[in-house]
C-alpha cells in the first residue's frame, strides 16, 4: 500500500506508438498538481527531458532508475516557480508576492537513480525557495550531475540535499561537475561525489554551507596508457566561489586541488589527502586565490612526492589548530604556526 501519494506511475502505461517512458512520465507528472508522484522500481528509458513546472513532488523508489537513451539537455528539469505563484511584473521587474499562504514550501524530489548515461546531465533545479532532495543517486551526467540555478533562473534559495551520491563509471565525460550551483542559503549534507572532474561547484549565491561532504576520483581509467586517470586531469574538489561558505568535516581526497577559494570561506575539521596509487603528483591542497580565509582543525596529509599546503600570498588567512602530517613542498608560513 502506498503512503504519502497521490499519484502512481503504474497507471501510466506506454501508448502503443512509444518506444519509451518519458511520455507516460510526463502526462503522470502532468496529472498531479501540487501532488506527489510515485515512481515504482524499474529502468525506464527517457528520450526527451522530462519537465516538472506544476509543484509536483517525485517519490522514487530506490531501485527506480531514470535513464537517458538519448541526447538531451537534462534527464530531469525542474522549475518551481509556480511554487510562490503570484509573481507580479511591476515596470518590468519580477517581485514576489505578498500572500504567503500560497507559497508551496514543501516540493522534494527523493529517492532513485538519475543516469545521464553520458547523454545527457542528470537533473537541473531552478527557481526555488525552499526545495528538499534526500536519498537520490546521479550517475554518468555528461556535463553535470546536479544543475542549480541555470541561466534565467529565479528566486533560487534554500535548498535543503542530504544523502546524494554522484558517481562517473565510463569514460569520455571530463571535464563535468558533480553540484554545480548558482544558489544561496543552502545546505548540502552527506553528499559523496565520486569521479568528477569538480565535485563541488560553488559559483554564485552566498551562506552556502557543506558538512560532512565528501569528494574523491580517480577510478575512471586514463584515456590513454601512462596518463592520469581521466577525472583527475585539472580535478578540482572543492570550487568555492560563493560568499560566505562554510565547509564542516569535510573530505577532498585525491584532487588535483583540494579547495580552491575564491569568495570569502572558511573550513572548519576539513582534510585533505592524495590516494597515490593513482599516481598523481604535484597536488595543491588550498588554492587561496581571494577572500578571507578561516583554516580551523583540519588535517591536511602529504601522501605523494610533490604537493603544497598553501598557494596564495598569506593575506586575510586564520590558520588554527590544524594538524600537518608530512613535509609539504612550500615552506612552512608564519600564518600556519
Amino acid at each position: 500500500m502506498l503512503i504519502n501519494c497521490d499519484v502512481t506511475l503504474e497507471n501510466f502505461p506506454r501508448f502503443e506508438s512509444e518506444t519509451s517512458d518519458d511520455g507516460r512520465i510526463q502526462r503522470a507528472i502532468e496529472c498531479c498538481d501540487n501532488g506527489v508522484l510515485y515512481i515504482p522500481k524499474g529502468v525506464y528509458e527517457i528520450e526527451k527531458e522530462i519537465v516538472v513546472k506544476n509543484c509536483c513532488s517525485l517519490l522514487l523508489h530506490k531501485s527506480a532508475v531514470l535513464k537517458a537513451v538519448k541526447e538531451i539537455p537534462f534527464v530531469l528539469f525542474y522549475d518551481a516557480e509556480a511554487s510562490y505563484p503570484d509573481i507580479v511584473e511591476n515596470d518590468g521587474h519580477i517581485v514576489p508576492s505578498k500572500d504567503f499562504d500560497a507559497e508551496d514550501w514543501n516540493l522534494f524530489v527523493n529517492g532513485g537513480v538519475i543516469d545521464g548515461a553520458g547523454l545527457a546531465s542528470c537533473m537541473c533545479l531552478n527557481s526555488f525557495k525552499h526545495f528538499t532532495m534526500r536519498d537520490v543517486s546521479f550517475r554518468n551526467g555528461k556535463k553535470y550531475g546536479l544543475r542549480i540555478e541555470e541561466e534565467g533562473s529565479t528566486w533560487t534559495y534554500e535548498l535543503v540535499a542530504q544523502n546524494l551520491y554522484f558517481k562517473c563509471t565510463m569514460p569520455g565525460l571530463s571535464p563535468n561537475a558533480g553540484i554545480s550551483s548558482r544558489g544561496g542559503d543552502s545546505h548540502f549534507i552527506d553528499c559523496i561525489v565520486v569521479d568528477y572532474t569538480i565535485g563541488f561547484e560553488m559559483l554564485g549565491g552566498g551562506s552556502n554551507r557543506l558538512t560532512r561532504c565528501h569528494v574523491w576520483g580517480g577510478p575512471v581509467p586514463p584515456e590513454s596508457e601512462g596518463e592520469l586517470p581521466e577525472m583527475l586531469k585539472d580535478s578540482v574538489n572543492y570550487w568555492l566561489d560563493s560568499y560566505d561558505i562554510i565547509l564542516t568535516d569535510c573530505y577532498a581526497d585525491t584532487g588535483l586541488t583540494g579547495f580552491l577559494v575564491k569568495q570569502n570561506a572558511r573550513l572548519r575539521g576539513c582534510s585533505y589527502f592524495n590516494n597515490y596509487t593513482y599516481k598523481m603528483d604535484d597536488v595543491t591542497v588550498i588554492d587561496h586565490q581571494s577572500g578571507s580565509l578561516l583554516v580551523s582543525e583540519g588535517l591536511f596529509r602529504k601522501t605523494s612526492p610533490h604537493a603544497t599546503l598553501y598557494k596564495g600570498d598569506g593575506t586575510n588567512v586564520l590558520w588554527v589548530n590544524n594538524i600537518i602530517d608530512g613535509e609539504f613542498d612550500d615552506a612552512k608560513r608564519d600564518f600556519m604556526e
